[in-house]
């Protein structure tokens, strides 16, 4: 009788560490869970984040492209008018009494 009673405390035993491990792994599934699940959503959150930078990142680029097409178009524009500017040519006695009358050496002193 002592050895059956041995028997079923071992077995009762055994049933009771099983249950318990269940428990125990079932509470430690759900925190891992749950851990798991805010490292997702900080993922996901961080996800958003990243995408709102970079569309904001391609509107600039667009904008940018937009600004330098301009830019050529003005460059273009003053090269075909320098290109098409004639300069006048003046006559060389012109132009030193031009200078001669903007300096002092041209004007006569007051003695």
């Amino acid at each position: 009788m002592k050895t059956i009673k041995k028997y079923w405390t071992v077995i009762a035993g055994v049933i009771l560490a099983i249950i318990a491990a269940i428990f125990v792994s079932d509470k430690l599934n759900k925190k891992n869970v749950t851990k798991l699940d805010k490292k997702l959503d900080d993922n996901n959150k961080k996800i958003d984040q990243l995408q709102g930078k970079t569309e904001a990142i391609e509107e600039q680029r667009v904008e940018i492209k937009e600004e330098i097409q301009e830019t050529k178009t003005e460059i273009e524009e003053l090269q075909t008018a320098k290109d098409e500017l004639q300069v006048e040519e003046k006559p060389v006695e012109e132009a030193k009494q031009n200078i001669l009358n903007k300096t002092r050496r041209g004007r006569k002193s007051r003695k």
